[in-house]
């Protein structure tokens, strides 16, 4: 292609497409019926001048002849003489005629001859181009069944990595639920270990007096390694602080969060500690008397935590 092609516009000038090349073929055969049908018609009026010609020239043979036969009088033989001189310029203008189609006839072959040479390159050109265009398009079938393979991988891969991100998140959710419930029991255990502290020291019985069965660490244990008693031993507590103190109610406190909500605007935290006077101040005069609140003050110290308090409205 490189060697038949000669410039950039030799090769802008081919067809891209089978379509165009066939386009290009139908008018190359247009155009050589054309040259043909001018052919034809200049190898009629060649054939028409040669008959003219022969006409002339067979009149021209019977002058000759009326010429050898004595003439009865002068005149006659100006006559002759002045139709033969018209006779030999109709033919050197035949003769001339004859020529010019000639020479038409030879530059119209040159054209023909060089108009089929191009068109024969042009084809040549074309034929090395679909071949070219062929082997592409092999090329890219290749190309096209070997990314259709990859990506067929890529798929199952992503798949395979989908699996496993499941298995993953699923194995990290039983992980996480299983230590909520750790922590959940946990919890459970810090807040009965609490309640059974406060529960000693409003009673205010030694450790000694107590039967063995009931020490605080040991139920703390057993409901530690017995998750299933956990709910038993918070009603046996519930059951035992409303025998011994009868829950009281303060004024706008209904629930753990009310009561974070009143440590925090007296300006302390739920590990601070709150006086009678402190809690007036910020319930107003539907508070309960002090005698009521004395009784679930562990230490007597006249300061009320955030378990007493919690205590004392059974909440």
């Amino acid at each position: 292609l490189k060697a038949s092609v000669k410039s950039a516009a030799d090769l802008l000038s081919l067809p891209s497409t089978v379509e165009g090349l066939q386009k290009s073929v139908a008018s190359i055969g247009n155009t050589l019926n054309s040259v043909h049908l001018a052919v034809e018609v200049i190898q009629k009026t060649v054939d028409e001048h040669r008959t003219t010609l022969g006409l002339l020239q067979g009149s021209m043979e019977n002058n000759g002849s009326n010429q050898i036969l004595p003439s009865p009088s002068p005149p006659s033989e100006l006559d002759n003489k002045s139709h033969s001189e018209s006779a030999k310029q109709d033919i050197l203008y035949l003769h001339n005629s004859l020529e010019e189609v000639n020479s038409t006839v030879v530059e119209y072959q040159r054209q023909n001859d060089l108009k089929l040479k191009g068109m024969s390159e042009t084809l040549s050109n074309l034929t090395q181009r679909l071949s070219l265009i062929e082997s592409h398009v092999v090329a890219l079938s290749k190309a096209e069944q070997r990314t259709n393979v990859s990506s067929s991988t890529m798929e199952n891969r992503a798949a395979t990595l989908k699996r496993e991100s499941l298995v993953t998140n699923r194995s990290d959710t039983v992980q996480a639920q299983s230590m909520k419930k750790e922590d959940n029991s946990n919890s459970q255990v810090s807040e009965l270990r609490e309640k059974l502290q406060l529960i000693s020291a409003l009673t205010n019985k030694p450790e000694s007096n107590r039967p063995p069965e009931t020490t605080d660490e040991e139920q703390v244990q057993n409901f530690t390694s017995d998750p299933s008693a956990l709910p038993e031993f918070s009603q046996l507590l519930r059951n035992q602080i409303e025998t011994q103190v009868k829950p009281l109610s303060l004024p706008g406190i209904s629930s753990i969060k009310d009561l974070q909500d009143l440590f925090h605007k007296t300006g302390q935290d739920v590990d601070g500690m709150l006086t009678y006077q402190e809690l007036w101040n910020s319930l107003g005069s539907a508070m309960p008397r002090p005698e009521s609140l004395r009784a679930f003050d562990s230490n007597g110290d006249g300061r009320y935590s955030f378990l007493e308090l919690r205590l004392a409205l059974g909440i």
